[in-house]
């Protein structure tokens, strides 16, 4: 009788920790593939901020480029008043400090022209970069969204699984003795989900290291609840199979 309770309590123990073990691969899943899914919607996140910052740029320097347009502008009709004046002029000196006023205007206008020139060709550049960014920010949105969709879909699908083998789960845990399932999780927890093991030929499969001879023969002759002395992880004894054992 104490036998087979110990080999429900065994069974009960592999079973859970198969459950337990596709419990964790389908969290671990679920982490990996949400992560992934974050890191496609940060990637275009930081795209479309880069984007808005060339935008912003682009405003900028046109807005720039307007304001340098005018000036020139206005500098230009100067020149040409200036012009108009010169056949007003009554004497020598008001001639050249006219004719000055205007040389000076023509060497302003040229520079505010080059400095105009610059600006054109930043503001063209910039067009040119924003352009590229929505067109690259357009081809990642149709890969990242579907890989995005196809991931939390996905994720979703197991975390439905998840709860309903959770259910299983503790309807299987429950009938357990408190005590070895509390000894049980500690160890699955601590040894990365592996906390039942088999021992054969007088080896612990979890560690792989050799249990006394003695505890050996009792797990074969009682099939009690016993704990590696190296691992401490809970030991049960089946026959080989008989073409391990030939």
């Amino acid at each position: 009788m104490t036998t087979t309770t110990q080999d429900s309590e065994i069974d009960r123990l592999a079973a859970l920790q198969a459950l337990d073990c596709q419990l964790k691969e389908k969290a671990d899943e679920q982490v990996l593939l949400l992560r992934e899914a974050e890191g496609f919607e940060a990637q275009l996140a930081l795209r479309r901020e880069e984007l808005a910052q060339l935008r912003t740029e682009h405003a900028t320097t046109e807005a720039q480029r307007a304001e340098l347009d005018s000036r020139l502008e206005a500098e230009g009709a100067k020149v040409r008043d200036n012009r108009m004046r010169l056949n007003r002029v009554r004497n020598e000196r008001e001639l050249a400090a006219l004719q000055r006023e205007i040389d000076l205007g023509k060497e302003a206008n040229q520079q505010l022209e080059e400095q105009l020139l610059v600006l054109m060709e930043k503001v063209e550049t910039l067009a040119t970069r924003v352009t590229a960014g929505q067109e690259a920010i357009e081809q990642l949105e149709a890969r990242f969204g579907e890989e995005v969709t196809t991931r939390r879909e996905r994720a979703r699908s197991l975390r439905q699984e998840v709860d309903a083998q959770r259910s299983r789960r503790e309807a299987l845990a429950g009938g357990m003795n408190p005590s070895l399932r509390s000894k049980y999780e500690q160890i699955f927890e601590r040894r990365q989900g592996t906390a039942v093991v088999a021992v054969r030929q007088g080896v612990c499969l979890g560690c792989h290291m050799g249990v006394p001879p003695q505890m050996y023969n009792e797990l074969q002759k009682f099939r009690d609840i016993r704990q590696c002395p190296n691992c401490y992880r809970i030991l049960y004894y089946r026959p080989e199979p008989r073409s391990e054992a030939q």
